[in-house]
């Protein structure tokens, strides 16, 4: 019980479990038959941690609740260690693409994610599709593809974006309609 009687002493982590106290850990397997109106009414999402994680100060004083947090991350999925959080994945459709860079998908400060797949569609005579990471001044080469048939598609395990290095797009040869276009897969890792 030493740990339960730590946080009823410690107001900090009492103020953010009864923020969360509604909330159960995760979503049943089906294999337990709890379907339909036996599901709970609520389950800790990813935002409801975002929420009460953003509102401690890194102190000495709040270790405690420190913690607390990384045991509900942890028991809820909610924070990657290693791996996709779930309930993040995103499948974006970008259009307009030309010559100039094109905004993919930039994350909020603090978050990483994970491109796992693209798809490119090479119209209006585009014939290569770059893709890159971009820090505002810098651009890297993620991959690019060349297109007879107007389409390809790519998969990558190991590229991260954040909105200090984020995904950017650009055609070659399109013309000034803009009507390349690319489908992306992420999913949020930390």
């Amino acid at each position: 019980m030493g740990i339960v009687d730590d946080i009823q002493k410690d107001r900090r982590t009492k103020n953010i479990l009864a923020q969360t106290n509604t909330k159960t850990v995760s979503v049943p397997p089906a294999s337990t038959g709890l379907v339909g109106d036996q599901q709970p009414a609520e389950v800790f999402t990813v935002a409801d941690f975002d929420l009460v994680k953003n509102q401690v100060h890194l102190e000495e004083k709040n270790f405690q609740l420190m913690e607390a947090l990384n045991t509900m991350g942890q028991l809820t999925s909610m924070q990657s260690q290693s791996g996709p959080i779930p309930g993040t994945p995103q499948l974006i459709m970008t259009t307009g693409i030309t010559n100039s860079l094109t905004t993919v998908f930039k994350p909020d400060a603090g978050q990483v994610w994970r491109l796992y797949a693209a798809s490119i569609s090479t119209l209006d005579g585009a014939s290569t599709m770059i893709l890159k990471l971009y820090d505002g001044s810098t651009e890297v080469v993620v991959d690019s593809g060349n297109s007879t048939s107007g389409e390809f598609a790519a998969y990558w395990t190991d590229t991260y974006i954040t909105s200090d290095a984020y995904l950017v797009v650009r055609t070659s040869n399109a013309s000034t309609g803009g009507n390349a276009q690319m489908a992306s897969a992420v999913v949020r890792v930390r």
